[in-house]
């Protein structure tokens, strides 16, 4: 009854969802086309051209989201890949045509103005998407209060929002398994949104290269929100089988050092949250590293006696100037090592994205902490 309940929640959110976002890009893409058809004036009869290929372009990305939960092909890709990256641009062709716009209400604007400003738009659309190709390595050093000494100096990898699906796949899970191992760490964690949300392509085929992460002292996996899309256990067995220890409500102590994992769901609830932490009992005279997808309920968590929160989720915003949302959601816990009382917080900008590949304003990073 319950899994009942969930799955028809699920499916009003993603229709709630699929509603917002259709609207919302009938109102963008009709602002572009009065951006277009006034920056170089054309005739009404191809206007009406334009804007419904501008809808095609952007409905196109929707439809795709919902055909490659159920196909998965080299035709869905291509098509999903080029309309999410299609959907990226929009971000700063509505931008610039906002901008146009605005200016033409109070001021007489040259078109070459207009011109100038979409030129712009594509500039930083093809910087996004080629520096949506580079991962960094986010070296921070963290101390841990009653931290044994043969902890000092041990390193621990994070990475969280890898994506899996139809644009990040196995050979991309390839590339970051490379890249962990030659990092050499002690321990690994995958901190949720594994998966983009959908069975196909086959979760375990394109997730295969990470059973090949390595560590001295073990692997482990937390959910996010969109290992909720769908049948939630398919990527949980999927997990277990690439040999990674999975922490749904669970706590680890390795060598006098607690590690906690958390479900994204259970611990979704503040009051969930709470009654989790305090039935795992974590013993505050010993340092503890709290895996929690999303940075939120931040007190809890302090209050339990955890010594450092690893997170992600945020994707610090992915293209500027969504970081500026994503700080103001998550009260300035969106990205970055930070203090919350006498509890660390470290929240990563992710290693993969969800939707458009571009990064703007942020980088895909893998986290590499070092304890002192």
């Amino acid at each position: 009854m319950l899994q009942k309940s969930k799955k028809t929640l699920l499916a009003l959110a993603l229709m709630g969802f699929f509603v917002v976002v259709s609207i919302l890009l009938i109102e963008i893409n009709y602002i572009v086309y009065l951006a277009i058809t006034n920056i170089f004036h054309i005739t009404p009869g191809i206007g009406l051209f334009i804007e419904l290929l501008l809808l095609l372009f952007s409905g196109c990305f929707m439809l795709m989201l919902l055909i490659e939960r159920y196909y998965a092909n080299i035709v869905i890709r291509f098509f999903y890949i080029n309309a999410a990256i299609w959907m990226g641009a929009l971000v700063y062709v509505f931008i610039s045509s906002v901008i146009y716009i605005t200016a033409t209400v109070f001021f007489s604007v040259p078109s070459i103005a207009g011109v100038g400003l979409f030129l712009g738009a594509i500039i930083i659309s093809l910087y996004g998407f080629l520096h949506g190709k580079k991962i960094v390595i986010k070296r921070i050093e963290v101390s841990l209060p009653s931290l044994k000494e043969e902890w000092k100096g041990k390193k621990i990898v994070w990475m969280s929002d890898i994506h899996l699906g139809p644009i990040n796949g196995a050979k991309f899970a390839e590339k970051i398994t490379k890249i962990s191992n030659s990092l050499f760490p002690d321990l690994v964690f995958i901190g949720g949104d594994l998966y983009d949300g959908s069975h196909n392509p086959d979760p375990y085929v394109i997730a295969k290269p990470l059973e090949k992460l390595s560590s001295s002292l073990g692997v482990f996996f937390v959910t996010g929100n969109h290992e909720e899309f769908g049948d939630p256990s398919i990527f949980l067995n999927t997990v277990q089988r690439l040999g990674i220890k999975v922490l749904d409500d669970k706590l680890v102590e390795i060598n006098g050092l607690q590690i906690v994992g958390v479900d994204y769901l259970n611990a979704s609830n503040k009051k969930r949250f709470k009654g989790i932490l305090e039935n795992i009992k974590i013993d505050i005279k010993k340092p503890s590293i709290l895996l929690k997808h999303e940075p939120k309920d931040l007190d809890v968590a302090e209050q339990a006696g955890i010594s450092l929160q690893i997170s992600g989720h945020t994707h610090n915003g992915q293209q500027w100037p969504f970081n500026y949302l994503t700080k103001l959601m998550y009260k300035g816990f969106s990205y970055g090592l930070k203090k919350h009382g006498s509890m660390q917080v470290y929240v990563s900008s992710g290693i993969g994205g969800w939707g458009p590949p571009l990064r703007v304003g942020s980088d895909y990073e893998i986290v590499y902490i070092t304890l002192v």
